[in-house]
């Protein structure tokens, strides 16, 4: 593993990687603006969400020596890799130590306003060597970044800016400025200045005109004493409505560590939501950068909450993508979850069915033509599930009449067996009508078993609606209708042969035997029985479908099995199956389950140069043999999927019945599995369960269950200090009268670590604890006093220890 992390991994992480082992920088976006680093840590490029653009460029700083002349060397530092920023550490040839620190801000936003546009690029010297240094730097911006070349450019020098807009779109202003007052300034066209092997200053402090190059440039100049330290920074900002916008933009923006706390505080309220612990750091880790890579693309576009399918290369909302990340997001992020949802809901084609995309920047819709598409179904589902997941029932009242209408139309495309029939006879996204769409002379269309699959549990989901709403003549015709497809489902596109679902019966009437990833969809949506899911599973879990980083679209065994063709959607590894798998297999097989949950995330790290991909971020597709990303370093809808099937698949919770259930399905190897504060149905709960030596569950929420069960009032975890030891990870549940403790070791050794509460609770306790070391319950006493004062415990590798408290009377 290149990249160094420790921990739990539930709680914020952060990863040390050498800088010479990147091969592309972080994505780090908020709701008005992306920016995409590059290996070398500077700004790749910096997009503004309202004008759909990359507005800016190669945001970079360079040194020199003044004296001499010379360029000043950076030698081999490291990146240290955090949910809201990135920062690079690394010394100059001089002995001048360099920090420098790259956000996006990205506060905690209002329904429908939210920070604007601004990157930080925050540098501190710090002076290591026994003499004074003198140093230069010079910070350049490619003004134009992707927008034509008709652009203006002027200095600002009140506010220490470079302001730049295009006569054919002036409403997109944007600017480069810094804080320290610049020795002197620069526009050029010459493209090698600041590549010189000789220093560039004094800039001229003039604007070419002319051309289609406009490289801004601030020049600086430091003296250092021995261990002086100091600092600079420059920002990046974006306005939408004109340079008037933009200089209030600037005016009212933030000093860089009041940005940065402000950002902080958002991802940190964020990251402590639906918190995931189990005995694979990996696992939690993963849960933790899901939530962080969701906070980066959601996005305040001038057609609402949004987020867009290739973060800074699109400006396109796709509708199935959307359906999935709410699945996540309902449990972190639930009003963009809901604000997202209804834009899809409110612009559904008359006919009922969901258009495939919009354009974030005017609305503007596509569906490739296609007579039903999964677009359709899916929506319906996330609804339910935003409604399931939340209890807001204004929301449901808003949700039903268009879900309805999309039921509806997915009943009229059924043909004589009772089927979901898609008419489509060309290829790709005029031919496919499921996930796997942009593969190229590819047809999936006719009677797909996907389609279908998500149709069957779509009707369900308008039953349930119709139900709550006590519309029950609606909701017993939309469960017979449900149940009939299902059985059409079931008598005519399983394959007699093999027991498997066929891919589709095609419009031609081909059936398709294809054994490919698609085989989830009717496990994951309930279509298969107990039985066939098994099998399913089984089937899937053979060698030729996985890798060490997750599962393969086709296996390497299949006749047109390639690991690069379609996008990797013919045999490469697109990593967000592998979660789909996850959660399928959790009920059949939770060791494989737990496996695919971390191989699939752990890779992100594992060689980040050799695999192109950046430590904690979710990129898209593998090369099948490789393993490298070949996709996009960011694909925002991998991430909630993760934290959905660590939710509902690993931690059990159920959704599906009348009354919600808990079940988690632990790994032969997890001894232990905890969620806290997730947000659900208005409140935040938590729950836990340990073999001692029997399933037992300890949590602040009735749940249904099939095990031995304890219910608590209040989870008061807050109330501990942190341990001696970062590997293992803590719950604390309260009653009255009664606590319990729980203690979880995420390391492959055995830990000693100490609990301390912040204060006495108070009086005697009777307590009973169970150690995973030893085995057994043991009773005992323990006063407040001494809780306060800590508590010493040691648990064996991936073990656990729960404390059952009762104050005497």
């Amino acid at each position: 593993m290149i990249a160094k992390v420790t921990g739990s991994g539930e709680r914020i992480s952060t990863y040390e990687v050498p800088d010479t082992e990147m091969a592309v920088g972080s994505t780090l976006g908020a709701p008005k603006g992306a920016i995409i680093l590059k290996a070398n840590g500077a700004i790749e490029r910096f997009y503004s969400i309202d004008a759909g653009q990359i507005v800016a460029s190669g945001m970079q700083v360079y040194y020199w020596d003044p004296v001499t002349g010379v360029p000043l060397g950076k030698l081999p530092g490291q990146y240290i890799i955090h949910p809201d920023r990135q920062e690079h550490v690394y010394e100059l040839s001089n002995g001048v130590m360099v920090r420098e620190r790259v956000f996006m801000l990205n506060g905690q936003p209002e329904r429908e306003r939210a920070d604007p546009a601004i990157a930080y690029y925050h540098i501190s010297l710090e002076n290591t060597a026994s003499s004074t240094i003198e140093i230069a730097s010079v910070a350049a911006c490619d003004l134009r970044g992707q927008t034509g070349i008709d652009l203006r450019v002027r200095y600002d020098a009140r506010r220490r800016a470079f302001i730049a807009v295009n006569d054919s779109a002036k409403a997109f202003a944007r600017a480069f400025s810094c804080t320290g007052e610049p020795d002197h300034w620069e526009v050029t066209n010459d493209h090698g200045k600041c590549s010189r092997v000789q220093y560039p200053g004094p800039l001229s402090e003039t604007i070419v005109r002319g051309g289609d190059q406009y490289f801004a440039l601030f020049e600086h100049r430091q003296r250092l004493d021995a261990g002086d330290t100091g600092e600079l920074t420059f920002t990046l900002a974006a306005a939408s409505n004109g340079t008037a916008e933009l200089r209030r933009i600037l005016d009212r923006a933030p000093a860089v560590e009041d940005a940065a706390e402000r950002t902080r505080a958002r991802f940190h309220n964020i990251l402590n939501r639906a918190v995931v612990m189990t005995p694979d750091p990996d696992v939690n880790r993963g849960v933790l950068w899901a939530k962080a890579n969701m906070l980066r693309t959601e996005l305040l576009a001038p057609t609402g909450w949004c987020f867009v399918n290739d973060p800074t290369r699109s400006n396109n909302s796709v509708a199935r993508d959307t359906a999935w990340f709410s699945f996540g997001s309902d449990y972190v992020t639930p009003d963009f979850s809901r604000e997202s949802l209804l834009w899809y809901l409110d612009h559904m084609e008359r006919r009922g069915m969901t258009v495939e995309y919009y354009d974030i920047r005017n609305g503007k819709t596509a569906d490739y033509k296609l007579n039903i598409n999964d677009d359709t179904p899916l929506l319906v589902l996330a609804s339910w599930h935003h409604y399931n997941s939340t209890g807001d029932r204004e929301f449901l009242k808003r949700a039903y009449k268009p879900s309805r209408k999309a039921a509806e139309y997915i009943l009229s495309q059924r043909d004589d067996r009772g089927l979901v029939f898609c008419k489509a006879r060309g290829t790709a996204d005029w031919g496919i009508a499921g996930w796997r769409n942009v593969i190229e002379n590819y047809r999936i269309s006719g009677a797909v078993t996907e389609l279908n699959s998500e149709c069957f549990a779509a009707l369900q989901a308008v039953g349930k609606m119709a139900k709550e709403l006590g519309r029950d003549a609606e909701s017993d015709r939309f469960k017979r209708e449900a149940d009939d497809l299902r059985e059409a489902i079931n008598a005519h596109l399983v394959d007699p042969e093999t027991g498997l679902y066929y891919l589709t019966i095609d419009v031609d009437g081909t059936k398709r035997t294809n054994v490919t990833c698609d085989l989830v969809f009717p496990v994951m949506f309930g279509v298969a029985d107990h039985d066939r899911a098994a099998q399913i599973i089984s089937r899937l879990s053979v060698e030729p479908f996985w890798t060490t980083a997750g599962i393969r679209t086709v296996p390497r065994d299949d006749i047109n099995y390639s690991p690069i063709d379609g996008y990797g959607l013919l045999g490469g590894v697109w990593v967000g199956v592998t979660f789909w798998y996850a959660f399928a297999a959790a009920s059949f097989n939770p060791d494989f389950m737990a496996q695919a949950l971390g191989d699939s995330f752990r890779h992100y790290s594992r060689s980040p140069r050799q695999n192109n991909t950046v430590p904690g971020q979710f990129s898209e597709w593998l090369h099948g043999e490789t393993l490298v990303n070949r996709g996009m370093m960011l694909s925002p809808w991998f991430p909630p999927r993760y934290l959905w099937a660590a939710i509902e698949g690993a931690a059990g919770l159920d959704l599906s019945s009348d009354e919600p259930s808990c079940n988690p399905r632990l790994a032969p190897n997890w001894r232990w599995l905890g969620v806290r504060n997730l947000r659900f149905r208005g409140a935040f709960v938590t729950w836990f369960v340990v073999r001692a030596p029997e399933l037992t569950m300890y949590a602040t929420f009735r749940f249904e269950h099939s095990m031995e069960y304890h219910a608590y009032d209040a989870d008061v975890t807050e109330v501990l200090l942190d341990g001696v030891n970062d590997e293992v990870t803590a719950i604390l549940l309260q009653r009255d009268g009664e606590m319990v403790l729980f203690i979880g070791n995420t390391s492959e050794r055995t830990v000693s670590t100490s609990c301390t509460l912040k204060r006495d609770p108070g009086g005697i306790y009777t307590t009973r604890a169970f150690s995973s070391l030893r085995g057994e319950w043991v009773e005992g006493e323990i006063t407040g006093e001494a809780l306060r004062k800590g508590l010493a415990v040691q648990i064996d590798h991936r073990g656990f220890v729960v404390i059952e408290m009762r104050k005497k009377l």
